[in-house]
């Protein structure tokens, strides 16, 4: 797995270098602990079509950019049905999951959704994240 050097801070008080683990655009690892970032869903590095999966390299390369650009904050939420951290994420003060989707490679994540598909495969990717976000 990708990892990216960072500063990492749990709180304002505790902060220290870390390697960070990207699994993909939405899922990072921090000494061990696997934390799914908070109000996003990123595409599938195994996803169900060509432009899924490249649209999820694409994510895990940028979330590694920005988690490198400077102070990584992390606000833990809670759990996911994963049992995964579910954290908000920021660099410098701004959110990376903002980040990710107002550049296309994120949406915002929904418990409960209208059976949207999901925007990866359709034929207008823009246009089906609009939808989302």
């Amino acid at each position: 797995m990708p990892t990216v050097a960072a500063i990492v801070c749990f709180s304002a008080a505790a902060c220290s270098p870390q390697q960070v683990i990207v699994i993909d655009g939405d899922t990072i690892v921090v000494q061990g602990e696997h934390i799914r970032l908070e109000g996003i869903n990123a595409p599938e590095l195994k996803g169900k079509c060509r432009e899924e999966g490249i649209r999820a390299l694409r994510a895990r390369s940028r979330l590694m950019q920005l988690l490198a650009a400077g102070k990584v904050e992390i606000e833990r939420e809670g759990y996911d049905r994963y049992r995964r951290t579910l954290a908000f994420v920021a660099v410098e003060g701004a959110a990376v999951g903002e980040v990710l989707m107002r550049e296309g490679l994120a949406r915002k994540w929904v418990q409960q959704y209208s059976g949207q598909q999901e925007p990866w495969c359709q034929p207008d990717v823009g246009q089906a994240l609009k939808a989302w976000n």
